[in-house]
């Protein structure tokens, strides 16, 4: 009689059980069907770490005297850089050309071609080519390859600056002397500051320690860049260069200040 009961009252709270186990609501979707809510939903865009193109300026100046004395002096300006992934390209160059009374007497330019690649965060491997012209020291054409390790000493949006070190070949053409030829130590810095939007100064330095014409010799280039709007600029650039060993009585020292009008691209 006591297992009759219990099999009725089972038979009465099965259906409350049922129904306590039904389903729950489905969830609300993750993602909301509703205009308001669409940019939310998206995933954000990642920024490109770099745009694979040449960036820089090139800038032209022009000096003329006629008179009493014809001299004219020119000059030219190449500043670029392209950035890629874990590599970059770099490419500057300041040259000068001055001439008196239609001879050619004091031509001087510097420049320099560099690869660029990182080895881990703060330091990168490069390689480069060089080449220079300095009439005053009678220098018809320097030329160097050159290849080593350098660092990323500071990295940050407005400030930047790479020491490097090794070694190159270079070989140097004299007008009337013996031409020179060999291997040498090379270290360099290059420094970039960015003033404003519209400001940049840059700075770079390279050093043979023991060059193959003898002595220490050094080249230094600094330029300040400002732009009057988004296709020109105005440019004030240094250009110094010591040689301890000088050719005949020439100085140990030149230096060339210049400015011109530069163009972005």
């Amino acid at each position: 009689m006591q297992a009759k009961k219990f099999v009725l009252l089972a038979a009465l709270c099965a259906p409350q059980l049922v129904q306590a186990q039904e389903p729950a609501l489905p969830e609300t979707p993750k993602v909301v069907a509703d205009p308001l809510f669409k940019k939310l939903a998206r995933a954000p865009e990642l920024k490109e770490e770099s745009s694979g193109k040449w960036e820089g300026s090139f800038g032209l100046g022009l000096t003329m005297r006629r008179g009493s004395s014809n001299s004219t002096e020119g000059s030219l300006s190449l500043d670029a850089v392209r950035e890629m992934r874990d590599s970059r390209l770099l490419a500057n160059a300041i040259a000068v050309r001055s001439a008196e009374n239609g001879e050619r007497s004091g031509d001087t330019a510097n420049a320099d071609f560099r690869g660029e690649r990182n080895i881990s965060e703060h330091m990168f491997g490069f390689a480069g080519a060089g080449a220079e012209r300095d009439m005053l020291q009678d220098l018809s054409l320097r030329g160097s390859l050159s290849s080593g390790v350098g660092v990323h000493w500071l990295n940050t949006e407005a400030l930047t600056l790479n020491v490097y070190g090794g070694l190159a070949y270079s070989w140097e053409r004299y007008r009337n002397e013996p031409d020179a030829r060999g291997f040498e130590g090379v270290l360099g810095s290059e420094l970039r500051y960015e003033l404003s939007p519209t400001s940049r100064i840059t700075h770079r330095m390279v050093v043979y320690p023991d060059s193959v014409g003898g002595g220490t010799r050094y080249a230094m280039q600094g330029d300040l860049t400002t732009r009057i709007n988004s296709h020109f600029g105005l440019q004030v650039a240094v250009l110094q260069k010591y040689r301890e060993k000088v050719r005949a009585e020439n100085s140990h020292a030149d230096t060339v200040l210049f400015t011109g009008i530069t163009t972005a691209f």
